[in-house]
């Protein structure tokens, strides 16, 4: 791994002179705006940044290309569809965001934080710490940590087990909270803190919540649910990536990408679109469930037969989303409905129905549908009836019986695994433009029964080590397992 720490450059100048005048010149190399060092509430907001940044980076598009929510269009990201063909080197600047960018400030800043004894500072920045690097360990299986130095003493350092990583991420979350519940000391900034207001309880149930995402990511059922039962528990505390408007700075990536970077490289033509599609044969709606307007809020047709919808107030109309400064829901109240549903339908049908009509009743409020939860309205205007239709109503066990309207298939299922197939494929939608419908797909053998492209050998399973890792790192292990190769806790 590349040296990784933080320089702190001081320049001293001697300035000798036969006449009187040092005091004209003696500062006059120093830039009173670079900055040599900065305070920990300082570094807040640039850590949590760094992390959204990560957890919306380039290698999402190239999931969802892999996952038939996207397609690629034009040039390299036509070879892109295949994933097969994504290269080391593709990887590296997704690297840098979890391990420069995140990971190392993470640690800076909680170092800080614990000399000025800003203890709840700290446990705010070790959950983004931790939700980094678990992120990093689904993504790409056994990854370096314990030994991971962000000072730079270790310029190779050894790759744990995937399995010690989700530990050690569950160990920091622990940590963080017990920091979190602390009542001595300073607070999280509220102004630097533009998701929370500085508020820990919030942040509390944010730890958890990524406690129950890693858990259930390492088939830990029983502990995914407790946490999720302890984690973000309605939509006004969902933890967003926030964007706003301006180019090269605050846009949304999608969007940036879409619109002013690659335009036409990549359009929404795929399985995802079809499924959401009422005009389609492949549409999954039916007497109780009607897709439109989260169709609309996510896919339109116009350049492409579908594309991405990017409109907000950069490109005009109500913002879709994928527009300019439109969030993307990381870590969700919506995600621990489902965590509970799957678990408890793991465990019986018919309490895993009860679970999973809870989630459906939060979406039949326009949850996650429209950037104001509460639906799609084409204009926005109140006045014009534009407005998209949906509708989630409570599916009865006869919906999940062989014939029934969730379980018709060629091939009959069992109404538990019926069940089960329709949380994933709930799942395939609603984590669309994030890494957690790639991470299940490996983590489920497809269970949700996505039709990926075809003429494609094998199914993505992780990412690639990046080149500069292999370049750099004779710990990187070899042989380099490719993009089909499961990761250990999916064996």
């Amino acid at each position: 791994m590349k040296n990784i720490f933080i320089k702190t450059a001081s320049i001293f100048l001697l300035v000798s002179s036969i006449f009187s005048c040092t005091s004209y010149v003696e500062d006059m190399n120093v830039d009173p705006d670079l900055l040599n060092d900065v305070d920990a509430a300082n570094m807040f907001q640039g850590v949590v940044l760094a992390n959204q940044f990560f957890q919306t980076s380039s290698s999402v598009r190239s999931a969802m290309l892999w996952l038939n929510q996207a397609n690629g269009e034009d040039r390299q990201y036509v070879t892109l569809n295949n994933w097969n063909s994504a290269t080391a080197s593709g990887f590296d600047n997704n690297w840098d965001l979890a391990y420069v960018n995140t990971i190392t400030q993470a640690q800076i800043l909680e170092a800080k934080a614990t000399t000025a004894a800003n203890f709840r500072l700290k446990g705010a920045a070790q959950v983004i710490e931790a939700y980094c690097i678990g992120t990093v360990a689904s993504l790409w299986g056994d990854v370096p940590y314990s030994d991971f130095d962000y000072r730079g003493g270790k310029r190779a350092p050894k790759f744990d087990p995937q399995a010690d990583v989700y530990k050690s991420a569950q160990l920091l979350l622990d940590d963080a909270i017990a920091n979190l519940s602390k009542t001595t000391g300073e607070v999280i900034p509220s102004k630097a803190d533009i998701w929370y207001g500085g508020k820990t309880d919030k942040w509390i149930k944010l730890a958890y919540s990524i406690k129950a995402k890693f858990y259930l990511q390492t088939k830990n059922y029983t502990l995914a649910k407790a946490n999720a039962l302890l984690g973000i528990n309605n939509a006004g505390d969902d933890f967003k990536a926030k964007f706003g408007s301006s180019y090269l700075q605050s846009f949304n990536p999608f969007y940036s990408f879409l619109v002013y970077d690659r335009p036409d490289y990549m359009s929404g033509e795929g399985y995802a679109a079809q499924i959401l599609d009422p005009s389609t044969t492949l549409y999954r709606g039916n007497a109780k469930t009607d897709e439109s307007a989260r169709y609309a809020f996510t896919y339109n047709a116009d350049t492409f037969p579908y594309s991405l919808n990017v409109y907000g107030p950069d490109y005009g109309g109500t913002s879709g989303k994928f527009g300019n400064d439109t969030a993307i829901p990381l870590v969700t109240y919506g995600e621990m409905l489902l965590i509970i549903a799957e678990v408890d339908a793991r465990s019986g049908f018919s309490t895993g129905l009860t679970s999973y009509n809870a989630y459906r009743a939060l979406l039949n409020t326009g949850y996650s549908i429209g950037v104001n939860n509460d639906g799609y309205d084409v204009d926005g205007d109140p006045d014009t009836d534009n407005a998209e239709t949906f509708l989630y109503a409570p599916y009865t066990a006869a919906d999940f019986a062989a014939g029934g309207m969730e379980n018709n298939g060629t091939t009959a299922l069992t109404d538990q695994n019926a069940l089960i197939r329709e949380i994933y494929q709930e799942r395939y939608i609603y984590f669309l433009g994030t890494f957690e419908s790639f991470t299940d797909l490996g983590r489920s053998n497809n269970a949700a029964e996505i039709q990926l492209k075809s003429g494609f050998t094998g199914v993505p399973q992780r990412f690639l080590y990046p080149q500069k890792e292999i370049n750099s790192n004779p710990n990187t292990p070899s042989p380099i397992p490719t993009i089909v190769t499961k990761t250990p806790v999916n064996n």
